[in-house]
């Protein structure tokens, strides 16, 4: 009669691990290096796909033993491992670990362009060298796939230093903003925001503008005009972007005298300009 081994306390741990694939992502970060190898297998024996991609994208070291661990070949597993892999070309260049060598607080931070994963975004709030920007810039950052709350944090952790804001071109639906408000409205020192090029609908609008009303340093405010500016083709109603805009104007100058603000459209694919309102509309090209 064969006896089984009982497995190590390394082995039970990795189990134990991987019965939560939230647990198992979150627990990367702080992974040493040395049980990757072992935790990868487990994952992949198991068809964790979400820790696999999780995985190969946190992978520490040059070489990634992929073809061994597949005797058995799983497309499920083996999409998981390519979309790792992408996603680690992605951020490989992405300048996150800079903030964590640095000695003093940092004043300005620029990621624009690049691949944010939701574990980067994560280390916003706690890294200690950002608890001090003036400057954020993450415009063409895509924001929307990803959970807001890191940003809020983030927000709510230098409300008395920042002055700029930028996040233009984030692909920002109202949940995002719906987040973002109340830390957006402690930023007491902001003089600039901009937020063109995200999808925000009319009500969404109203509450931000609401909750602006004591940013009284904002010195230039940028806004998209608001979804319901667009027919169902995508296209500009000139009426409806005219007497919209209009109205968030004057919901502002009760509370408020704004001194730069506009409203502008995405980019029209025909001139490659936007429509903009600021005093009075101004129309791209291919308008009359």
């Amino acid at each position: 009669m064969s006896v089984q081994t009982p497995p190590t306390l390394m082995q039970l741990a990795r189990q134990a691990l991987l019965r939560s694939e939230a647990l198992a992502i979150s627990a990367l970060e702080k992974l040493p290096m040395e049980l990757f190898p072992g935790l990868f297998k487990d994952a992949v024996h198991a068809r964790h796909t979400r820790v696999v991609t999780a995985m190969v994208e946190a992978w520490p070291f040059p070489c990634l033993p992929v073809g061994t661990l597949m005797k058995t070949p799983n497309m499920e597993i083996f999409v998981a491992v390519l979309h790792g892999i992408d996603m680690h070309l992605d951020t490989r260049f992405l300048p996150l670990s800079v903030p964590r060598c640095l000695t003093a607080p940092l004043e300005t931070l620029t990621i624009t362009g690049f691949h944010l994963s939701q574990r980067d975004l994560n280390y916003f709030p706690l890294c200690h060298n950002l608890c001090q920007l003036k400057q954020l810039d993450m415009s063409g950052v895509v924001l929307l796939p990803l959970d807001p709350m890191p940003l809020q944090v983030l927000l709510q952790n230098v409300a008395d230093t920042l002055q700029s804001l930028d996040l233009q071109g984030c692909r920002m639906k109202d949940s995002h903003l719906t987040h973002l408000i109340p830390a957006l409205s402690q930023c007491s020192q902001l003089t600039k925001l901009n937020l063109y090029d995200n999808d925000f609908s009319m009500p969404i609008l109203k509450d931000l503008l609401y909750h602006t009303v004591n940013l009284r340093k904002l010195s230039v405010e940028q806004y998209p005009a608001p979804l319901q500016c667009y027919d169902e083709s995508g296209c500009i109603s000139v009426e409806r972007f005219s007497h919209l805009c209009h109205e968030l104007m004057d919901i502002l100058r009760a509370r408020r005298q704004p001194k730069g603000i506009s409203f502008a459209t995405r980019t029209c694919h025909k001139c490659a300009a936007r429509s903009v309102y600021d005093l009075v509309p101004r129309l791209c090209f291919c308008l009359p």
